[in-house]
């Protein structure tokens, strides 16, 4: 999958823009805070990537609504991605025609990789869910709304726990058999994922990488775990064991990598997280998405950084940002006094 085509109006701080893109490796050149990162959010967005918060928050202050346009080069034919978003919600076309983000999931998008993700190793089980979860949505818009009702549903139970106890019978059943079959998805994705992520961390690193899924009940049990715990869960008002209470483990040897990884080794580890999602979204869908790297050179020396470029520059398409380019790369988009540049 190739970006050719970029145009976007009132996102962030950018005003307006129009970039036409070439395949192959692309640096992002600036200083920090000159647009780099909301460039890159631009085009992950664009192309149908969910981030946290409220999109009308990224609307350019002063003006309605932000308008993100991407043309790509798929294996089936040029496809034309257009949304906007603003207060008053948000609109999405595929080839000129209304479109939902389920549709958008069915092509192979962008894979973002950012300084952030530190914070699926460092961060609470919040943030490896949602990584798996996220990925789940790309490859299945089924799970999109299986995990919804899940969701709608354990709401639903927790206020019944603090109103209405004597309906709990039925909200028992109904988020035992969601929840069972969130468990089902979840186990299935990470079986894939698990082996793509332990051979990116040995390009990174040589320590072994395995991944597990910490389940507070397992599928097959949750109806049975929901009742035992009924008595405690009454007096905290809240639903104990679930989907929504589980984590997965990302061990280093035998060493919890979320209590014992060092900085260096967290940052390897969450980029090796990214680089299998990417990759299995290649397998998916038949190319590779875009990946996009946001700051390159954070936080990784020098054997992980050549790593990391490796894979990026046999891409069909990779845009990488930083302050400088890559060595060896000579198509270079730069940033000088807000007006974006491109040098081949």
């Amino acid at each position: 999958m190739i970006l050719t085509r970029l145009r976007q109006q009132n996102f962030r701080n950018l005003a307006s823009l129009e970039l036409v893109l070439p395949p192959g490796p692309l640096a992002l050149v600036g200083p920090n805070a000159s647009g780099k990162t909301n460039l890159l959010e631009a085009i992950f967005l664009a192309l149908g990537g969910e981030v946290r918060g409220a999109l009308a928050d990224r609307v350019r202050f002063g003006a309605p609504e932000a308008r993100l346009f991407a043309e790509v080069e798929t294996q089936l034919g040029v496809v034309r991605f257009e949304q906007r978003f603003g207060r008053g919600g948000r609109e999405i076309r595929l080839n000129e025609a209304p479109a939902s983000l389920r549709e958008l999931s069915e092509y192979a998008g962008a894979v973002w990789i950012r300084p952030e993700d530190i914070a699926l190793v460092r961060g609470g089980p919040e943030e490896r869910r949602r990584w798996l979860d996220l990925a789940l949505m790309r490859f299945s818009p089924r799970y999109r709304a299986l995990l919804s009702a899940y969701e709608k549903t354990l709401r639903q139970r927790n206020a019944a726990l603090r109103t209405s106890p004597r309906g709990l019978g039925v909200w028992n059943e109904r988020l035992a058999g969601y929840g069972e079959q969130v468990l089902h998805w979840r186990r299935r994705i990470l079986e894939r994922l698990a082996p793509l992520a332990a051979a990116a961390y040995r390009e990174l690193d040589a320590a072994p990488l395995e991944l597990e899924l910490r389940e507070t009940a397992p599928p097959e049990r949750l109806a049975e775990v929901l009742e035992a715990n009924l008595q405690e869960e009454l007096e905290r008002g809240v639903t104990l064991a679930g989907p929504h209470r589980d984590d997965v483990r990302l061990l280093l040897g035998s060493l919890d990598a979320v209590k014992f990884a060092s900085r260096g080794e967290a940052r390897s580890v969450a980029l090796a997280l990214r680089l299998a999602e990417h990759r299995l979204l290649a397998e998916h869908h038949g190319e590779p998405p875009l990946l996009l790297v946001d700051d390159f050179a954070a936080e990784l020396d020098a054997r992980r950084q050549a790593a990391l470029l490796a894979y990026a520059a046999q891409l069909p398409q990779a845009v990488l940002s930083g302050t400088h380019a890559p060595e060896g790369w000579t198509r270079t988009l730069r940033i000088e006094a807000g007006v974006w540049n491109l040098e081949a």
